[in-house]
């Protein structure tokens, strides 16, 4: 006797069923940092985990991504806005008190991005880089 009913019929179900993969969907907030002088001004970038969702396969991963980058789009873009703003303030202060601005020390807007990870935290940078 061939397959039971049972099988056949599991069989059937399963045949376009998504593996399960558990992966997770993680937003971070991405600090940028200047790291100093050397060989003509360097900078780096912290990830700072903010918040993430466990998700049972990657098909369901990667649409909470395509939704919360959507969103994050819309975050950066008025980061970018402020940060342009703060910088004409602080550039006109500096203009009425006749004085130099330079770029030392200026760190840029924060941005948000989202990654699809294994584990929580996983593309993480906590420390800044040193140079060497």
């Amino acid at each position: 006797m061939s397959d039971s009913i049972m099988i056949q019929a599991w069989n059937e179900i399963m045949e376009d069923a998504t593996e399960a993969e558990a992966c997770v969907v993680s937003l971070y907030n991405i600090e940028p940092y200047y790291g100093g002088p050397e060989e003509g001004g360097w900078w780096g970038n912290l990830y700072i985990l903010k918040e993430y969702v466990r998700c049972s396969n990657r098909d369901a991963a990667e649409k909470l991504q395509e939704k919360l980058q959507e969103r994050c789009s819309q975050l950066n873009y008025e980061a970018k806005i402020a940060d342009g703003e703060h910088c004409l303030r602080m550039m006109e202060r500096a203009d009425a008190r006749g004085e130099d601005l330079d770029d030392y020390g200026y760190d840029g807007p924060s941005m948000y991005r989202v990654f699809i990870e294994k584990f929580p935290g996983e593309n993480q940078v906590t420390e800044r880089s040193h140079y060497e």
